[in-house]
């Protein structure tokens, strides 16, 4: 045999050797455990939490200061609006940990009194058990408006969403802005 075809053969064993590994096996028990009863999850590390956006969170409206967003005229003031487009979650177990990430992307337009530059936009990312808050972090980004352009995107990740490993698929991300009152850090 030539010298590349027995390399070749061996690097094909190598990486299916990788495809048998104990984190397939254990996938596949908690799919067949799923199976057998739905009340009995051996092993959880294929779960990933359910991501959503708060409803009645996805847009946030600013205004000049003094200018009530309920008052007549009020959108004829409007600085501007940002509205979150999109929320993604990566998950991984590590002991008895769920390590996630949770990324939110999204849009700020000018409104009418809009101008170029920095616009803060306060996102809030909680995690819950029913009515459990595991984790709760408000977040003040930044987006851009350059000169010449009347809107911008934003992308943001929270690296540091970890709670303890979880029983059963029960948990929840909810991603949305939030404008206050700020209780909680």
């Amino acid at each position: 045999m030539a010298p590349m075809v027995v390399i070749n053969l061996i690097l094909l064993a190598a990486l299916s050797a990788c495809t048998s590994s104990g984190s397939v096996d254990a996938l596949n028990s908690a799919k067949n455990a799923k199976k057998s009863s739905p009340e009995e999850i051996v092993d959880l590390r294929a779960y990933c939490p359910k991501t959503t956006i708060l409803a009645g969170t996805e847009t946030l409206r600013m205004f000049p200061k003094g200018v009530k967003k309920d008052s007549k005229n009020a959108l004829q003031k409007l600085r501007y609006q940002a509205t979150i487009q999109e929320v993604v979650r990566e998950c991984n177990y590590v002991s008895q940990t769920l390590a996630m990430r949770v990324g939110v992307a999204g849009r700020v337009i000018n409104g009418p009194t809009g101008e170029t530059g920095d616009v803060e936009l306060p996102i809030r990312i909680v995690v819950s058990r029913g009515e459990d808050v595991l984790y709760t972090q408000l977040h003040k980004i930044k987006a851009s408006i350059v000169p010449g352009r009347s809107f911008a995107t934003f992308r943001f990740v929270d690296e540091a969403v970890n709670i303890d490993k979880p029983a059963k698929e029960n948990i929840l991300i909810r991603v949305g802005f939030d404008e206050g009152p700020y209780n909680t850090p």
